[in-house]
């Protein structure tokens, strides 16, 4: 029997609802804040029936460099370097406690298309050009860049920071009314040398000013009440627990051997990441450079712990390297 003679055919299926839709700003209880220090967001509970829209939470703020030097200008991808930590907490249940946020979080983010890294710009993934003309260094091109000069009139110094963590961004809107308890974020900064490039190491400095906190919510009983349903039938949230385990440092040429122990601590491990970065000066990150070296032998032993591996002799160089192990 084809599909035309069922009753419960429509030739038209609805794939939206209406609803009031806003986007609210709010000036953060912290509008200002310097490198080392901790906000903390606490994810707003809202009115009733009103709910948060996936990935809409975020930090608005502008990054001020006075202070240092004239020719001072911000790394790639500031915003995700500008977080050392990252803990999210729900109640006393801890989510995700992260050290070394800025170096998982940048290479996650080196594997989205190049459509959806163009319009990355409040994170700060730009041209030098164009960064050094919202830093408004000293040194910044004049000619040549109409384009970045039009952006710049759209920008500015204006930055933000996504709460993206997956409680918020993978599981339908989030009705923060319907839970007994706060979900809070906490993000310690970097310090200025992992946030400002530029020639003289004592003269790096940064600030956060105008800091608002920023988020998309929708009026709707409907949505409101199958949230709500949900959570009270015992709603599962699956998320990754990043956990930085060690930062090693090893030679390349002399040290052709490294054993890695790891203790992840969970009743579960996805995976284990290591991260090749180089060392770098005060001043001098390249926020997004990465190492790939050749690894000829990868041995994993569960019941000690331990992996190791070996390189190829061809990698044999005088140059260090520093390795993140993320579990």
């Amino acid at each position: 029997m084809p599909d035309t003679l069922l009753p419960t055919r429509t030739r038209k299926t609805l794939q939206a609802m209406k609803a009031p839709r806003a986007v609210k700003r709010i000036t953060f209880n912290k509008s200002e804040a310097n490198p080392g220090e901790t906000l903390y967001v606490h994810v707003p509970k809202l009115n009733e029936n009103e709910v948060l829209v996936p990935g809409s939470l975020a930090l608005r703020f502008d990054i001020d460099l006075s202070g240092g030097h004239a020719n001072n200008f911000l790394v790639q991808n500031v915003t995700r370097a500008l977080v050392n930590k990252m803990d999210v907490k729900f109640g006393t249940t801890i989510l995700q406690q992260t050290n070394g946020y800025s170096i998982f979080k940048i290479y996650e983010d080196l594997f989205l298309s190049q459509e959806h890294r163009d319009n990355m710009l409040l994170e700060g993934i730009q041209s030098e050009d164009l960064c050094k003309i919202r830093s408004n260094a000293g040194d910044k091109k004049i000619s040549g860049v109409e384009t970045e000069k039009k952006l710049n009139e759209i920008y500015g110094t204006k930055y933000c920071i996504r709460l993206d963590n997956e409680i918020l961004t993978d599981h339908g809107v989030f009705y923060p009314q319907a839970l007994y308890n706060d979900l809070v974020f906490e993000a310690t900064l970097s310090p200025a040398s992992e946030i400002v490039k530029g020639s003289d190491p004592t003269k790096l400095k940064y600030k956060l000013t105008n800091i608002q906190l920023e988020y998309e919510m929708i009026h709707s009983d409907m949505l409101a009440e199958e949230a709500r349903s949900a959570y009270s039938n015992g709603k599962e949230f699956v998320y990754d627990h990043v956990h930085l385990d060690s930062i090693p440092s090893f030679q390349r040429g002399s040290d052709t051997r490294l054993n890695i122990k790891v203790n992840a601590q969970r009743r579960s491990m996805k995976a284990i990441l290591l991260l090749f970065v180089e060392p770098y000066s005060a001043g001098a990150r390249d926020s997004e450079k990465y190492v790939f070296p050749d690894l000829t032998k990868v041995e994993v032993q569960w019941l000690a712990q331990l992996t190791c591996f070996t390189t190829k002799a061809s990698w044999a160089q005088t140059t260090g390297r520093r390795l993140a192990a993320f579990s």
